[in-house]
């Protein structure tokens, strides 16, 4: 069993747990996530299925969007709903047109202290585990780019922000940051993905109506599968012939007839994802990770 599924996670499992129970379903040898969602969090989870695992690297570095609830007036050790409130504010004053005219100073590559709520590693310990026990330690900076930021809605407390952004960008810690911005305290209170490199929330599947699938069978289940090439829509494909397979397949580069460069998806005759390459300084085709027809 070879895909990608694009998983609507439901709110309240954890990324790895949605993983293992899809992974369960397709009776699959191997699977992988293609970055983290929270718990709290919902939407896409796109997860790679069998040869498709390959790929996985490849999409955690793609850009995400997210829609963001944000509720002014608390902000709280998490940073979310299921911390303790440990700062409050006055948000009444608050307008749509006073929170978009601090908008812009958030847009492009900006510097993010990463939050103690985390599973980034201190001498061996998540951040979050620190926490939880009532330590607090310092955290280098980091740089995350936004790419936009939308104010859609605001009702006088609650906030909703559509977000197109880099890997590693911490919405918690945007919303706490543009909070402050504007001398408010604030705390997500919702987060759902919509957007993960290529992939768009139109055939999301949700859990239970993966279950319900199961019970129609092996087909079925294949049938909500996009083919692994999907992962790479952008790229450039290079098709090759049944000779030419051969020896990248060995690792061994083959001379090309048309003019390309960069790195490349390698697909066969039939369409088929065969592996990914390069063009090296001589003008051939360099294989890089093969996969052998997914």
């Amino acid at each position: 069993m070879n895909g990608v599924l694009l998983l609507d996670k439901p709110h309240g499992l954890s990324s790895n747990e949605a993983m293992l129970l899809v992974r369960g379903i397709y009776q699959a040898e191997k699977a992988g996530h293609t970055g983290t969602l929270d718990p709290l969090a919902t939407g896409l989870l796109p997860i790679c299925l069998g040869q498709a695992t390959k790929l996985t690297s490849y999409l955690l570095d793609s850009r995400k969007r997210y829609l963001a609830e944000v509720r002014f007036g608390a902000r709280t050790a998490t940073g979310d709903v299921e911390g303790e409130v440990v700062e409050r504010s006055d948000p009444s004053a608050l307008s749509q047109a006073a929170l978009r005219s601090t908008l812009p100073q958030f847009l492009g590559r900006i510097q993010q202290v990463p939050p103690m709520y985390s599973a980034l590693k201190r001498d061996g310990t998540r951040l979050y585990e620190l926490a939880r026990s009532g330590v607090e330690i310092e955290r280098e900076p980091r740089e995350v780019e936004i790419d936009s930021l939308d104010l859609l809605s605001f009702d006088g407390q609650t906030a909703v922000l559509d977000v197109r952004c880099s890997k590693g960008t911490y919405i918690r810690t945007l919303a706490e940051d543009w909070a402050r911005s504007l001398g408010q305290a604030a705390h997500l209170q919702g987060l759902r993905r919509t957007e993960v490199g290529p992939f768009q929330p139109l055939t999301m599947v949700t859990l239970d109506a993966l279950k319900r699938t199961a019970g129609e069978g092996a087909q079925a289940l294949d049938a909500l599968l996009l083919p692994a090439r999907a992962a790479l829509a952008g790229w450039t494909f290079l098709r090759v012939d049944e000779t030419q397979a051969g020896l990248l397949s060995r690792g061994l580069p083959v001379g090309l007839t048309v003019t390309a460069s960069g790195s490349l998806a390698i697909e066969d005759q039939h369409s088929r994802l065969l592996g990914l390459g390069e063009i090296d300084p001589q003008g051939r085709l360099q294989p890089r990770r093969w996969f052998g027809g997914v």
